[in-house]
């Protein structure tokens, strides 16, 4: 009979938490390469074990965590425990960052990372290859906003509070908290041990033992306690955690208190639907000075669907807001806060210069709701968008009418309660549209529906294959 003793079992690996220890340094172009080889980024298959693969990374993850640490001290944000007033570091708590002077700011930009995230962490694939750790972290979204002025009567930056989503379970012995994938990476008791189970009492953070407890502390202990009384805020709040936060602001007694103080908001990869909110308020709050972005192929800021949503679209775009597109080369959501940032930071301030005043675009979803869309058409319809650039644009939303060329032709189009409205009356000017399709404006065309998307397509094939059957014939 054969038994195993528990001193028998492999012990769990341990390593360094030293970059160099860990064998790579930051280089010029701020990118973490090898010590060994400088050509090489991040390697993360060192065994054919994945313990050893996941406590490796582990300790990487910690020692980018203290140079981003670091960087944040370099850009004057202070450390703040929670529950507010914690002031023993080994007692449970979690961590967020705040502006020093954030009592004298007119206007705060606060931060919501997803609620899978390390604390200040964007990206781990933008930190640990191409890009950089500024670029993968917090740190140049930092910069970046410290550049914008408060309001327009308030030239100053606006002050910075960023919320900690991700770290909310408590490590004991590490006299910290970890993100709920980082738990099961801390040493075992041996290498083949499966993990921690949760202890409420040991590892939950009073007032922050979940994502929602977290928004909720910092909007009623933290904010109050260290923002100015007359301060604007501004949301940024990313996938799940943007969640958490309009859960927690769609309340009647909640929005009494908080809605006075919102500026804007902007929602990343959430998904809170429309027939969730219950709170008039926080509904037209969120119709009138909130927009979201979503994962699609279309360029960057690209209108996909209205607060209702887009009914051609596939999936669910009704979030209460308008809804835009994050860009071509946005494919994750932990990517977004990277690729929209120049028009999410662009907006914030837009909003922040207009003030009260400031009210979102009109969107209008053209066509017929009802109307299925025919994926067999996408292949003619990118032959007669390539030959005709001037007439239609694609979009994942449908079709969008080019505005000059639909002012031009007056050509009807059926509304989305069945009515006509003149192409003349379609979106005028606008921003950052592909070839010249409005984005912003106060009527603004999203999508054709499939009578009036078939009928130019059909125009366009047509022609087509009239030229292609007269080039056949002066071939003969």
């Amino acid at each position: 009979m054969f038994r195993r003793r528990w001193s028998g079992l492999p012990a769990d690996p341990i390593f360094p938490t030293n970059l160099s220890e860990l064998g790579y340094f930051v280089n010029e172009d701020d990118e973490i390469r090898s010590t060994e080889d400088p050509d090489c980024y991040f390697n993360y298959y060192i065994n054919k074990n994945v313990r050893w693969n996941d406590r490796h990374r582990f300790s990487m993850n910690e020692a980018i965590g203290k140079i981003i640490s670091s960087r944040f001290d370099a850009e004057g944000l202070e450390k703040v425990l929670l529950p507010l007033g914690t002031t023993d570091p080994k007692q449970p708590h979690v961590q967020i960052r705040v502006s020093p002077d954030l009592d004298k700011k007119s206007r705060v930009v606060i931060i919501f990372n997803n609620s899978s995230q390390e604390f200040g962490v964007i990206s781990f694939r933008i930190i640990g290859s191409r890009g950089g750790v500024n670029k993968g972290s917090m740190i140049d979204l930092v910069k970046a906003i410290k550049e914008q002025k408060a309001s327009a009567s308030d030239p100053s930056p606006p002050g910075i509070v960023i919320a900690n989503m991700g770290e909310l379970w408590w490590w004991p012995e590490g006299h910290r908290a970890l993100t709920p994938t980082g738990r099961h990476d801390i040493p075992m008791s041996s290498a083949v041990h499966w993990g921690r189970y949760h202890d409420d009492a040991k590892n939950g953070i009073p007032e922050n033992r979940t994502p929602l407890e977290h928004a909720s502390h910092i909007f009623e202990k933290v904010l109050p306690t260290m923002m100015g009384k007359e301060a604007k805020l501004d949301v940024i709040a990313v996938g799940a955690a943007a969640d958490d936060v309009e859960t927690y602001l769609n309340d009647d007694k909640v929005w009494a208190k908080v809605g006075g103080k919102m500026n804007s908001m902007a929602v990343l990869g959430g998904f809170y639907d429309l027939a969730c909110f219950k709170c008039e308020g926080f509904k037209t709050f969120m119709k009138e000075r909130a927009r979201a972005y979503a994962i699609r192929p279309e360029p960057l800021d690209t209108a996909i669907a209205d607060p209702s949503g887009n009914p051609m679209e596939k999936g669910s775009t009704a979030f209460g807001c308008p809804v835009y597109s994050a860009g071509e080369e946005c494919r994750m959501v932990e990517s977004l806060l990277l690729d929209t940032q120049p028009s999410l930071l662009k907006w914030i301030q837009r909003v922040a210069l207009e003030g009260e005043n400031y009210k979102n675009p009109v969107f209008k979803v053209i066509g017929d709701p009802n109307s299925a869309f025919d994926p067999d058409k996408l292949e003619e319809a990118d032959t007669a968008w390539k030959a005709n650039k001037s007439l239609i644009v694609p979009s994942g939303a449908g079709y969008a009418v080019e505005t000059a060329a639909a002012e031009a032709s007056g050509e009807k189009e059926g509304g989305s309660d069945g009515s006509e409205r003149q192409g003349s009356d379609v979106a005028k000017g606008g921003i950052g549209g592909p070839d010249g399709m409005a984005l912003e404006s106060d009527q603004l065309a999203v999508a054709v529906g499939e009578e009036s998307q078939q009928t130019a397509l059909a125009n366009e094939v047509e022609k087509l294959e009239i030229a292609s059957e007269g080039e056949a014939e002066k071939t003969k």
